[in-house]
């Protein structure tokens, strides 16, 4: 997975939940020129989505550790997709300028 920049990533999960147990984790990518663009991909995400200056913190929740499990990877290929559109539009738009 790419994240522009390629910036420290953090994913902190609650240590050795019961499966039946309410637990969250965080993701956050600091320093990112698009995280702007990255907390616009998460709208349609259950997760609640901080933005300050150029850093993101996604919050994921969930009733059960199976279900954080499915709501996260779900989260993580959400930010993957828009990083790659990011990547591609980034790669087109400076083949553009050469032109």
């Amino acid at each position: 997975m790419h994240l522009l920049p390629r910036s420290p990533r953090r994913v902190t999960t609650v240590a050795n939940p019961k499966k039946s147990e309410r637990c969250c984790a965080s993701l956050s990518i600091s320093d990112s020129a698009n995280a702007t663009a990255l907390a616009a991909a998460m709208s349609t995400e259950d997760a609640e989505v901080n933005l300050v200056a150029n850093s993101l913190t996604v919050d994921v929740q969930a009733e059960s550790i199976s279900d954080l499990r499915a709501r996260l990877n779900s989260t993580l290929r959400s930010l993957q997709a828009a990083s790659e559109a990011l990547i591609e539009a980034d790669r087109v738009s400076q083949t553009t300028d050469l032109q």
